[in-house]
Formats: C-alpha cells, sequence, structure tokens
C-alpha cells in the first residue's frame, strides 16, 4: 500500500478502472475526482477499497485546505507533481494505515459529508423561501 504511482494525466491512454484523479491546477487543486480532467495527475490504485479510502482522505485534507501552502504560481496556482508524492509519503500513507486499523474513521466522514450535504440543500431551500417571502409582500405593495 505505501507504493503509489502517481503520473501526469494524459488523455490518450487508457486509464484503468481503479484510478483516482487529483487535481493539479487551480484553488482547488489537490481536490480528488473519479473522472479525469485535463489538469490532474493520476493515482494508481490496487483496489476499490483503497480508491475510496484515497478519494475520502484527499477529500477531507482538499476540504480543510490543506494543499495550499504546497501551491506555487502567481497567476494560475499549481501542486506539483514532486509535492504531491512527498504529501503521499508523509501524510497520506500514515493516515491510510490509521483508517485500516480504525474503519469507524472513513464511515464518520461520509456521514459528515452527508449531513453537510443536506444542510447546504436546506440553506438553498431556506434562501428560496427568503426569495419568495420578499417578491410576495414587498411588490404586492
Amino acid at each position: 500500500m505505501s507504493n503509489f504511482k502517481v503520473r501526469t494525466y494524459n488523455s490518450e491512454k487508457e486509464t484503468p478502472k481503479n484510478a483516482l484523479f487529483i487535481l493539479s491546477r487551480g484553488k482547488n487543486a489537490g481536490k480528488p475526482l473519479f473522472q479525469p480532467c485535463p489538469n490532474c495527475y493520476i493515482l494508481y490504485c490496487n483496489n476499490s477499497e483503497e480508491l475510496e479510502n484515497l478519494y475520502w482522505t484527499f477529500f477531507t485534507l482538499w476540504k480543510n485546505g490543506f494543499f495550499h501552502p504546497y501551491l506555487c504560481g502567481s497567476v494560475i496556482e499549481m501542486l506539483r507533481l514532486l509535492e504531491l508524492k512527498k504529501i503521499l509519503q508523509t501524510f497520506i500513507v500514515p493516515s491510510l494505515t490509521k483508517m485500516e486499523q480504525n474503519e469507524k474513521i472513513l464511515s464518520d466522514i461520509k456521514a459528515i459529508y452527508q449531513l453537510e450535504q443536506k444542510f447546504t440543500k436546506q440553506l438553498q431551500q431556506l434562501s428560496e423561501l427568503r426569495s419568495i417571502l420578499v417578491r410576495k409582500y414587498y411588490f404586492q405593495i
């Protein structure tokens, strides 16, 4: 598990089934993706369980702004491949071993994500309700 193969994504090459894509440019650099995009790295996984663990590990780190200190560039920020490999070895691989020892971590992370999605949807509905009330009461006068 400690030896991950990380490459720059090439659209001309065939992508394997168990591959995770990591966005390499912009403010969202480090964001994990299941589908490739032009500016990403490809991370090869051995199985689907490892893929899911890596996805949620990268997602939580990205969501908390972990990759921002590693970005370089003045106009378009970029996460270098060498930096990503260092992050994998020093932070991600040890966290994956902890995740294997305590499987509850992954379920907690997923539960928090689902709760966050639920609250986001509720906030959107409240915003729509406020908009409807404003139109109803102030434009009928």
